[in-house]
């Protein structure tokens, strides 16, 4: 058995990032590049107004209302190359080129005007005032964004905004995912007394949808050795993560273990010393990655958010692969007993996080209202209200 953080060790030594692939920036949104992009131009490429207002000369604003000869005008979009003559002023939009000459631009609720000239009211006027520069936001030959960054809404205009439309992005890992248990119903199925409905698939493919990984394959596979090995077997060849949710314990018809190792994986840990989630088991298969989750679904879901996610970010070449960590207080107090540290479904809400109610492994009502996953080793296994405690931030 393993620790918490030595688990999450291993998997950061045991997993690299996948290789590249060129997409349209349209299309990379979610994704992390695999190589730095140098910007191709300055931005802004020339001088532009940040106002609308009117271009000046700065030093011929000498004084309060001083007055000057309208000239003209720039507006957005125009593509002939101006001059502003000193003693004068022309009417200008935002983001419109700014005359050469012009040293700044005056805001319009800072001037008035009458019979075609423009009286100044503000003095003094700064050089450079509400004028962008030239590559004030990036110059040409820069690095734009580094290797490494995930593709924001952000990064995307960004790079679009510098006539970027391809990218070098990491491929996002296929998964499949093998769902065990003679025990389980399906959409159609009519209630049975000593079955249940499934739900661990639509639970790990809407987590993992939310990580931007779409491309999911499910299989089910009876509570026989042979089923076990046959499901595993196949998703490993087409995918690059094989999830199997249960089977993974010790009773007699707990296959998964034995399973894994059929199909030629190695064990880089079984069993980690936590609460719920205890029975997780992580091995490798050359480049393929094993992930066998508890069947309880509080328990299969605190162990994707806590090991299997970090492990798809990593594939996918993102720095931060683990849950947002923050110290935040205790709403209400709360202590437990044993070995084991304890992973509880919490609610932030003013800058406080409150254990829910429905802590047990089976329990998913507190997982379908919590924004956030409290940590708590054995260490602190007594907490009093308003102490600090390690709050992971689910990603939602």
């Amino acid at each position: 058995m393993v620790t918490v953080n030595e688990a999450k060790q291993k998997i950061i030594a045991n997993v690299k990032a996948l290789s590249a692939q060129s997409v349209d920036v349209r299309n990379a949104l979610g994704h992390v590049l695999a190589d730095d992009i140098l910007a191709p131009m300055s931005l802004p490429s020339f001088r532009q107004s940040s106002m609308d207002g009117y271009a000046v000369v700065d030093t011929d604003i000498s004084e309060k209302d001083t007055i000057l000869k309208l000239s003209g005008e720039s507006k957005a979009g125009q593509t002939n190359t101006q001059t502003l003559i000193s003693g004068s002023t022309m009417r200008i939009f935002t983001g419109a080129p700014v005359p050469e000459g012009a040293t700044a631009v005056v805001m319009q609720e800072n001037i008035s005007s009458e019979n075609g000239t423009i009286t100044i009211h503000e003095f003094p006027v700064q050089a450079g005032k509400n004028v962008r520069n030239i590559g004030q936001q990036i110059q040409k030959g820069a690095i734009a964004l580094e290797k490494g960054t995930f593709l924001s809404p952000g990064s995307i205009g960004f790079l679009q905004g510098m006539n970027i439309w391809e990218a070098s992005v990491h491929k996002k890992p296929k998964v499949g995912l093998l769902i065990t248990g003679d025990e389980l119903l399906h959409k159609g199925d009519s209630i049975v007394h000593g079955k249940i409905f499934e739900s661990n698939s639509a639970m790990l493919a809407a987590a993992l949808q939310k990580e931007g990984i779409a491309d999911l394959e499910i299989q089910y596979a009876e509570d026989d050795l042979e089923s076990t090995i046959n499901g595993l077997h196949e998703l490993a060849e087409n995918n690059d993560v094989v999830l199997a949710s249960g089977g993974i314990s010790v009773g007699d018809y707990d296959f998964v273990g034995k399973a894994v190792e059929a199909v030629g994986a190695e064990t880089i840990f079984y069993k980690v010393r936590q609460k719920p989630g205890k029975p997780l088991l992580f091995a490798k298969r050359r480049d393929k990655l094993f992930f066998a989750l508890p069947g309880n679904p509080a328990s299969s879901l605190v162990c994707y958010y806590e090991y299997v996610l970090p492990a798809l970010r990593i594939l996918s070449g993102r720095k931060d692969p683990f849950l947002t960590t923050l110290k935040m207080p205790a709403k209400l107090a709360y202590s437990f007993h044993g070995e084991r540290d304890e992973f509880l479904k919490g609610l932030i809400v003013n800058g406080e996080v409150t254990p829910l109610d429905g802590q047990e492994s089976f329990a998913l009502r507190s997982f379908a209202i919590a924004n956030a996953i409290i940590y708590l080793p054995v260490e602190q296994n007594s907490v009093k209200e308003g102490d600090l405690v390690e709050v992971h931030l689910l990603p939602f």
